[in-house]
């Protein structure tokens, strides 16, 4: 409780709570100018199934099917296979995304996307999201990105051996459109940035309190400078002496042996 107290109280002195106010919002300011905003690009597409069904000539047996429709949930499943394939380094790559770049790219099914989250259940989806420092790297890859997509889902039916008849569509329920400017990474690094100055600035001024208190309480500060001077008389001996003679003069007591002795050498003189 004393340490919060003493926090506290530092942070109402005008002397140390106004300067930490005004570094944290310089700080702010600073990083809201370095750090650049990111551009985001996002589309949402959806499995369909041929208009024709999964299998060729269903009433004239043997009818030749698409081995991904034999599924229970059959769309679904090849979402994920969908999904799975293209979250690789391999592809990612192709793409032009690399680790720690300027790019990011994420291919899931919705669940990061809070518009889906009702509707994640009901349906195939493939929700792709790219986020880079410049709109125009965003539309490529978001085009490179949806070309593969297509590509990966017609290379598996053909390896599978499905007839082009049964071949799974994949369409576009919310087209990407320009990228929009997303600040958000922005908005944290600045409240991080206020947030660090202020703790900073009163764990010095604590330090700083902390270290006065201490040396307060240890006997204080000596104080700066050499130690002042006495006066010293033209025949070498020291003021203070010759005044404490004089007063006990005035009180009516005898000087000491040697003090008369010198008296009366000056006399003589």
């Amino acid at each position: 409780m004393e340490f919060w107290r003493t926090v506290l109280d530092l942070a109402r002195r005008k002397r140390v709570g106004l300067p930490l106010v005004g570094l944290a919002l310089l700080g702010a300011a600073a990083v809201f100018f370095l750090v650049p905003p990111r551009y985001l690009a996002s589309t949402s597409m959806v499995l369909t199934t041929p208009p024709a069904g999964g299998t060729t000539e269903p009433d004239k047996p043997p009818g030749r099917s698409n081995p991904l429709l034999q599924f229970s949930d059959g769309l679904r499943t090849t979402a994920g296979i969908l999904i799975l394939s293209m979250n690789t380094e391999a592809v990612a790559a192709e793409l032009g995304v690399v680790k720690d770049g300027p790019v990011e790219l994420t291919i899931n099914d919705g669940r990061t996307n809070p518009g889906m989250l009702g509707i994640l259940m009901n349906g195939p989806f493939v929700y792709v999201e790219v986020r880079s420092d410049s709109a125009e790297l965003s539309r490529a890859v978001m085009a490179r990105t949806q070309s593969r997509l297509r590509a990966e889902l017609v290379r598996r039916q053909e390896t599978l051996g499905a007839p082009v008849s049964t071949f799974i569509g994949l369409v576009e329920v919310v087209p990407p459109a320009y990228p929009v400017m997303d600040r958000s990474g922005t908005w944290k690094a600045m409240g991080g940035t206020a947030f660090l100055v202020v703790v900073l600035g009163l764990g010095a001024a604590y330090a700083v309190e902390r270290r006065r208190v201490f040396r307060h309480s240890s006997g204080g500060e000596r104080p700066e400078g050499p130690p002042p001077a006495t006066a010293e008389t033209p025949d070498g001996r020291e003021g203070d002496d010759r005044d404490d003679r004089g007063d006990r003069g005035e009180r009516g007591e005898k000087p000491e042996s040697g003090e008369g002795c010198e008296g009366r050498e000056e006399q003589t003189v």
